[in-house]
């Protein structure tokens, strides 16, 4: 059976305090909407507060973030962030994002690692398929 991945959308200004002297988003800031982006995802698909978080009996970290620059994204630029997974191997979720404007002009993707960790024994462990499927269109 295939499933189709969920996609999550979240919407963004640039604000001041991203800018280089430039007047664009410090190269640092993409890793940041980025990653809060999926954190915000967590909440909005799986249902994962951060309250929750803490009381799963696995934990979850960003392995590896690769950011294509496209575009330069400048200050009260509005942009729109959206990701999903696009697959599970092992331990590790791969997730590919993309930000872009509102005309739909993307500024810069990223694939984004996110390793699967069992607290309780602090290792790498497979994600496992309920968890998995919090991902997929139901």
């Amino acid at each position: 059976m295939s499933r189709n991945p969920a996609v999550f959308t979240s919407h963004h200004r640039i604000r001041f305090a991203d800018l280089d002297p430039y007047k664009h988003m410090r190269t640092a800031m993409y890793s940041a909407y980025f990653v809060d982006h999926r954190m915000d995802a967590l909440r909005e698909q799986a249902g994962w507060d951060l309250r929750t978080l803490e009381r799963l009996p696995f934990m979850t970290f960003v392995k590896r973030i690769e950011i294509a620059f496209l575009k330069p994204v400048a200050g009260d630029d509005a942009i729109v962030i959206s990701s999903f997974v696009r697959e599970f191997v092992g331990s590790e979720a791969h997730i590919e994002c993309t930000m872009a404007d509102n005309d739909g002009v993307v500024a810069a993707t990223c694939l984004m690692v996110v390793a699967y960790v069992d607290k309780a024994t602090h290792r790498a462990a497979d994600w496992p398929e309920d968890v998995a499927a919090l991902f997929f269109e139901r």
